[in-house]
C-alpha cells in the first residue's frame, strides 16, 4: 500500500485539522505543523480546538500498545491501536488511519507520540511528528531522502536521514514523498526535477 486518499469531502478542503492530545509535545506538534505547510504538498494541517472537529488527533502512547477510542455517529465506535511494539520511550511515532469500508478512504487518522520519551530535544520531536502527519494524510511508506526516511540518526539534536547531511529541523522532503503527497491531494503530477 504506498498512498491512500482521503474521503472526497475532506480531499476537497485541501486541509486537515489536527487536535493534539500530547500536552508535553504541544511546542514540537505546533512547529511540525508550521514545517509541515511550508513542505507545499497540496494539503495543509492547521491547529483544532475542539477534539470532535479533528480530522487526525494527536495521543501520547503512555505504554505498549496504546489506545484512543473514536466515536462518530455515522462510523460508530472504533477502537484504535497500534502494535505492541510500540515503545513509550523511544524517538518514534505511529500513524493508525480508519478506512471507510466502501470506499477504501481515510475518514480519520490517530498519530501516536512517546509519552515517556527522555532527553529528545524539541527539534528531534518536530521531525517525528512532520513524519507521522506525512503518513496520516495518506503517504504510507518511506522516501531515501528527507523527512519520510525511515531509520534516521540522532545528530547535533536533530536527526538525519543520511550520511554527510544536515539535521533536520528545517525540514526536508524528498521528491518521491512529495509527487505522491501531491497527487493524492490535488491530482496534480509532479514535473522532472
Amino acid at each position: 500500500m504506498a498512498a491512500r486518499p482521503w474521503v472526497k469531502r475532506i480531499r476537497e478542503t485541501k486541509q486537515l485539522k489536527v487536535f493534539n492530545k500530547a500536552k508535553s509535545w504541544a511546542k514540537p506538534v505546533g512547529a511540525a505543523i508550521k514545517s509541515f505547510n511550508n513542505l507545499s504538498l497540496g494539503v495543509a494541517v492547521v491547529a483544532e480546538k475542539e477534539e470532535k472537529n479533528a480530522n487526525i488527533v494527536v495521543v501520547p502512547g503512555e505504554n505498549a500498545a496504546p489506545e484512543y477510542l473514536y466515536r462518530d455517529s455515522y462510523y460508530g465506535e472504533v477502537n484504535v491501536k497500534t502494535k505492541p511494539d510500540f515503545k513509550a520511550d523511544r524517538l518514534h511515532g505511529r500513524a493508525k488511519p480508519l478506512m471507510d469500508a466502501d470506499s477504501n478512504e481515510i475518514f480519520f487518522a490517530v498519530v501516536f507520540l512517546p509519552g515517556k520519551l527522555k532527553g529528545a530535544t524539541d527539534g528531534q520531536k518536530e521531525v517525528i511528528v512532520v513524519h507521522e502527519l506525512i503518513h496520516a494524510c495518506g503517504f504510507d511508506e518511506h522516501d531515501s531522502a528527507g523527512v519520510m526516511a525511515s531509520p534516521m540518526t540522532e545528530q547535533d539534536g536533530g536527526l538525519i536521514e543520511i550520511k554527510d547531511a544536515k539535521p533536520m529541523p528545517p525540514i526536508r522532503v524528498g521528491s518521491q514523498t512529495r509527487c505522491k503527497v501531491k497527487l493524492l491531494w490535488s491530482g496534480e503530477a509532479c514535473q522532472k526535477e
